[in-house]
Formats: structure tokens, sequence, C-alpha cells
């Protein structure tokens, strides 16, 4: 919008200041004796300089600001989504979802054991961990979905349009993907992780999309308690009645 006004002005000026031209020309030294018409064709060029300087500035701040915006968004370390992005997004999926009944699921997930990870290689091979972790996410996941970084070894993903029973399948293939994949680092690293996975869905009771989130985190603690390395879904609402899960054998760094 700005742009097309922006281009719309420097046109409109380049053509007032073309037809001024066209009546008499006449340097700008002898602006004093010039006659009206002359003046004003002068007074049109100096018009159409300041007015590029101010769109091209215009343009540049608006620019510059939209670049802002977006990194203030981003995790500097994943390059995924941060936790400011991913509640904008929910936002807009929880009002969709209370309008038209459109289902969504919420991923938490955390990698297992980390710390020793950070401890027994440095942080320098801890991030490189996280980055791959983040990709391996990023990857597997459909372009309309959402995955961000939580905090630490964190991640959460919104999946519009997916139920509970979907969003378990999108769980487990990312833990599969996660445990068959081996991590190399330099010469002297090579690490296989594991991740759990808690799941919940919208439901039409939620009074806010942070009800769905709870949810998750609270499977994702079942997840680890149960013995890491699965997927969780708390089938109610009260994190204490049954849950179901899937457990396959805990891969241990």
């Amino acid at each position: 919008g700005k742009m097309l006004i922006a281009m719309f002005l420097l046109v409109s000026a380049f053509f007032i200041f073309r037809f001024f031209r066209s009546f008499y020309e006449v340097p700008p030294e002898d602006f004093m004796n010039a006659g009206l018409l002359s003046a004003l064709a002068i007074i049109a060029g100096e018009f159409l300089v300041i007015l590029s300087s101010f769109c091209t500035i215009w343009m540049a701040s608006d620019e510059l600001q939209d670049e802002l915006s977006e990194i203030a968004r981003i995790d500097p370390l994943t390059g995924l989504y941060n936790r400011r992005a991913f509640d904008e997004y929910c936002d807009i999926e929880f009002s969709r979802a209370q309008r038209s009944g459109a289902p969504f699921a919420i991923i938490m997930c955390d990698l297992d054991h980390f710390k020793r990870v950070n401890d027994q290689y440095g942080h320098h091979v801890g991030d490189e961990v996280l980055r791959r972790f983040a990709n391996t996410l990023k990857e597997h996941i459909r372009k309309h979905d959402v995955v961000a970084r939580f905090g630490g070894e964190e991640f959460v993903l919104l999946l519009p349009g997916k139920d509970t029973e979907q969003g378990l399948e999108v769980a487990e293939k990312l833990r599969a993907k996660t445990a068959d994949t081996q991590i190399t680092i330099g010469d002297d690293v090579c690490l296989t992780l594991s991740a759990s996975f808690g799941v919940a869905h919208y439901d039409s009771s939620d009074r806010e999309w942070s009800a769905v989130l709870h949810r998750a985190d609270n499977a994702l603690y079942a997840a680890k308690k149960q013995g890491r390395n699965r997927v969780v879904d708390l089938a109610t609402k009260n994190p204490g009645e049954e849950c179901l899960s899937r457990t396959p054998s805990v891969i241990r760094i």
C-alpha cells in the first residue's frame, strides 16, 4: 500500500515537472528573470527532488521496521519462531476455532537428557544439537504448521486442522525421526538422541488457547515421568486421569 502511494506521488510529480518545463526552458540561474511558467517549472523540479528523498527515506524506514519486527519474532539460535510469535499464531487459530469449530492440536516436546550433552561436550555442541533438532521438526511438518522454540531445549508446535489422533501421528513421526538420526559434530562427537512429546487438542469448552498448551505441557511431563522417548496424550482435561501413551524403547545418549 505505502509503496504504491509513493510510486504514485513520484510519477505525478514527474509529469507535473514535465508539463511546466515543456512551456518554458530557462536555466536555474535565470530564475529571478524567468517568467511565471519557468519559475513554476523550477519549483516543481525542486519539489520532485525533495519528494523523491522523502519517499526513499519513508520506504527504507518502513522496510527496516518490518525487518526489526520479524527479527523480534525469531529465535536467534535455531531460526524458528520464538514464544512471542507462537502466541500470536495461537491467538489467530483459537479465534478461528471458536468461530468455526475447526480443530487444532498443540505438541510440546523436549530433548531427553539434554543437560548431559552440555555437561559432557560443552554448550557449543549443545547449541548445535538444538539447531539440528529444530531442523528435524521444521522439515517434517506442513508449511502452515507453526514450530517455535519455547525455551531451553523445549519446543512447541501448533497444528491447525489436526485433532488429537492426528497430532499423535505427527508427534510419533517426529519422535521416531529424532531417535533414528545420528548427530555428528566434528571428528569426536557422535550422538543419538531421543525426545519426549506431549499432545493436546482444542476443546469447545476452552476459554483460551493456553488451556490447550497447559494440557500439552502436562502430557509432556507425563511422558518424562513414564521413561522419556515417548508420545503422550492426556485423554481428559484432568491430568491425573487415564492417558494415551505410545512407549517405544528408550534411547539414551
